[in-house]
């Protein structure tokens, strides 16, 4: 047996995890047979101490999950041993030896042809084929294990023309596995119920997407009078993106499963290319309705506050303050991650040990300080993934917006790491901000020759 990262066990079998062990035992170390056929994971006992270990091997899906277990040696050193050994004898069995009896179904592949190569989706194809995305593929070729498809379309649309809404649902899966909740599938709807030591989580994914057939807009030539119409633009359309959920009847709230949990929207903008960078400010601005600007325009100026009624950009218009509507008293929150897209899938690959190594990848942007008196205003940044000691979470640049009329509240424990926003009755917005925060980000990878 050979030593393992925690972000390598992460990616291969992270998804095995019961939520509910967290409080039973701390885990310690991970390792691995030669070929990464059967994984270990050494284990302590939370009450009295002993140590234990957990072999894992893929079942008839290649799902990892556990295969064997031992418990109670009083040493690290000797749990340890006794790891390696299960280990290094298990990995000489056959495959068979690991299947669970409980898989009716074979691995899901996300990859296998299901649409003709002329209507696969672009970003499909770059994920598929280009080597400098090989890490995002590996990475996902082992999220597919764990996928249940209850609308039998999944793989189908994310070959083809929802490859993108379908990555942000893969996406929301890392990010709610990542921070410890489980997957319950009881219904095609809402998209996720989650369920962790902290709570639960009813969750319904949306996406603001391109539209054909659209009205002509005459955009202007002036750069702030086009600014101005790019951001209207944009809080209309997601403005509409959040209110076709409201549609569903039942109210998701209502289903019989939901009730009384917090209930969130996670929506995401793949209106156009690289438009979710932008997409927290227009969100913020069309759900609180308020929007925050600097008297003179300079950044120590006073803090000046316009409560928004309506946005309108020629004979498109949309109603401004989401959260004022009586109808959105049982959404709990809205989610947002403007980083939630292929890239981040990439990056999360790389760093859990997936695809060519070769792969080079550097993001830059905006990180905001408002905690920093001296200087609150958000500060450039530069990172290269390829770096020793580079590290990214899945929640990373998630923004949560609280409803301050929800029936329902959601805690902001309940999703740490992520930026929390209040609207606060003045029209301020109280931000409860982890460390590291992107505001805007963009970035680039290359294969690097040998």
């Amino acid at each position: 047996m050979r030593p393992l990262t925690k972000s390598r066990f992460e990616g291969l079998a992270g998804y095995a995890r019961a939520p509910h062990t967290v409080l039973i035992f701390e885990e310690l170390e991970y390792g691995a047979s030669a070929c990464e056929r059967v994984l270990g994971m050494l284990i302590r006992d939370r009450v009295d101490g002993d140590f234990s270990g957990v072999v894992l091997g893929r079942d008839e899906r290649l799902r990892f999950r556990a295969i064997d277990v031992f418990a109670s040696l009083p040493t690290r050193a000797n749990a340890r041993e006794e790891l390696a050994r299960r280990v290094d004898a298990l990995a000489e069995q056959g495959d068979e030896a690991f299947h669970q009896g409980d898989n009716v179904i074979g691995p899901v592949d996300f990859f296998a042809p299901r649409v003709v190569e002329d209507r696969t989706h672009e970003n499909f194809r770059l994920l598929r084929d280009a080597p400098r995305y090989s890490p995002a593929r590996e990475l996902i070729k082992v999220m597919m294990r764990w996928h249940e498809d209850v609308d039998g379309n999944f793989i189908e649309q994310f070959q083809s023309t929802a490859f993108d809404p379908r990555l942000w649902e893969l996406y929301l899966y890392a990010a709610f596995t990542e921070l410890g909740y489980g997957l319950e599938k009881i219904a095609a709807a809402p998209d996720l119920m989650l369920t962790g030591v902290a709570g639960e989580i009813a969750l319904e994914a949306t996406t603001c997407n391109p539209q054909q057939g659209e009205m002509a807009i005459v955009w202007s030539q002036d750069p702030r009078e086009r600014m101005d119409q790019e951001f209207s633009y944009g809080a209309i359309k997601l403005g509409r993106a959040l209110r076709r959920k409201l549609r569903h009847q039942p109210p998701y709230w209502e289903l019989d499963h939901v009730r009384g949990k917090p209930f969130v929207l996670a929506i995401q903008d793949f209106r156009a290319p690289g438009s979710m960078r932008y997409m927290t400010p227009l969100l913020i601005e069309h759900v609180f309705g308020v929007r925050h600007s600097r008297e003179g325009g300079r950044a120590g100026g006073a803090l000046q506050i316009e409560w928004l009624q309506e946005h309108r950009l020629g004979n498109m218009h949309e109603p401004a303050g989401f959260f004022r509507r009586e109808d959105t008293r049982g959404i709990s929150a809205i989610i947002a991650n403007p980083l939630g897209t292929l890239s981040k899938f990439n990056r999360m690959g790389y760093v859990a040990e997936f695809g060519d190594r070769n792969v080079r990848g550097v993001r830059e942007g905006f990180v905001r300080r408002d905690f920093d008196r001296a200087n609150p205003a958000p500060q450039p940044f530069r990172q290269e993934m390829h770096v020793p000691g580079y590290r990214e979470t899945w929640v990373e640049g998630m923004v949560v917006l609280h409803n301050p009329r929800a029936e329902v509240p959601l805690p902001p424990e309940n999703i740490p790491g992520a930026c929390h926003e209040f609207l606060q009755p003045d029209g301020r917005i109280l931000s409860l901000l982890p460390e590291f925060h992107p505001y805007i980000c963009s970035g680039r990878f290359w294969v690097e020759a040998d």
